[in-house]
């Protein structure tokens, strides 16, 4: 498996994302978007009000220079429910970052597991795609278009919480749509599931300031993001700091930084209303890689490097005046 590296060419990647949801999802894009080391092909936005999951998502986009990157509403609910619209929810906690369409660039009008399988045909076994939420939009592209499976470089995912030794979690973005994660899993795509609870530190107090201070367009919009959790997120407060789970599938990408070893991940799907459940076991010939933790050595190390990129004038913008 090839991972970016400074000598090397950007990681092309398609970000699949419930953003809005949590503040997590809003900081992988962040980075991605400033980072050398990846080439953000599109963003496709799942479950639930996908609308305004793009309009947060071409806000971002649109603060660090890169507007014209394609953004997709995808599939609002589970396999295999269709692409049925729901009504606009409360629970996209970052809305005030793009309440309206406002200023934003377009939104791309591809259906999302169609661009997918083009972008990855496009480009054979180079195209991660990383999935940071419901995994419909995986699933149902695999389902539709099979030739998917054998044409993305992986299928990165975060969810579940395990560790060796510990009791294995489902996490919510394996939860929330496992009928399409049971698809991911059993398909001949090379599927890369990491545990949330790999150890990537949260931001601290001085990096929330840094944030609101800094005075970039790009920190602005996350300040209001970092904001609105706080006050709509129910566990939340006006201290609480932002995690960086999702921000695992980045660290797989930049290479070195977590332990990965092969395994196999088993999803057990029950009826409608049921609680799906995970199991995970080493396997020395996979089929899966699963990532256990973040090397205790890099934690500071790549929690430094997340914040350098989140502060960052953005590199697009940088390209142009320099």
């Amino acid at each position: 498996m090839n991972h970016a590296t400074p000598d090397r060419e950007p990681v092309p990647i398609i970000l699949d994302t419930d953003i809005g949801e949590d503040i997590d999802d809003i900081l992988v894009l962040a980075v991605a978007l400033n980072s050398p080391e990846f080439e953000v092909l599109a963003v496709t936005t799942v479950d639930g009000d996908t609308s305004a999951r793009s309009r947060i998502t071409r806000r971002i986009t649109s603060a660090f220079g890169r507007g014209k990157i394609p953004v997709v509403a995808g599939y609002p609910r589970s396999m295999p429910e269709g692409d049925e619209p729901v009504p606009p929810l409360t629970s996209v906690t970052q809305n005030a970052v793009a309440p309206t369409e406002d200023g934003l660039p377009a939104g791309c009008e591809s259906a999302a597991d169609e661009l997918i399988a083009r972008l990855a045909t496009a480009q054979p076994g180079k195209v991660h795609l990383l999935t940071i939420g419901s995994m419909t939009n995986a699933g149902q592209a695999l389902v539709r278009y099979p030739q998917t499976a054998r044409n993305l470089a992986a299928i990165l995912s975060n969810g579940g919480s395990f560790a060796p030794g510990r009791k294995t979690a489902i996490g919510w973005n394996l939860r929330y749509d496992p009928a399409a994660v049971a698809v991911v899993a059993r398909s001949e795509a090379s599927w890369v599931l990491l545990s949330e609870s790999l150890g990537i530190p949260p931001l601290t107090v001085d990096d929330v300031e840094a944030i609101r201070t800094r005075g970039l367009e790009t920190t602005d919009a996350l300040w209001v993001a970092i904001q609105e959790w706080r006050e709509n997120k129910p566990e939340c407060n006006a201290e609480s700091l932002p995690h960086m789970a999702d921000l695992n599938t980045l660290a797989w990408l930049l290479g070195g930084y977590l332990d990965v070893r092969p395994g196999q991940a088993y999803i057990e799907v029950g009826p409608r209303g049921q609680r799906a459940s995970l199991r995970v076991e080493d396997a020395a010939t996979g089929p899966h890689l699963l990532g256990w933790s973040v090397r205790p050595e890099q934690r500071d190390r790549l929690h430094d490097l997340y914040m350098q990129r989140l502060l960052a004038e953005p590199i697009a913008k940088r390209e142009k005046t320099g």
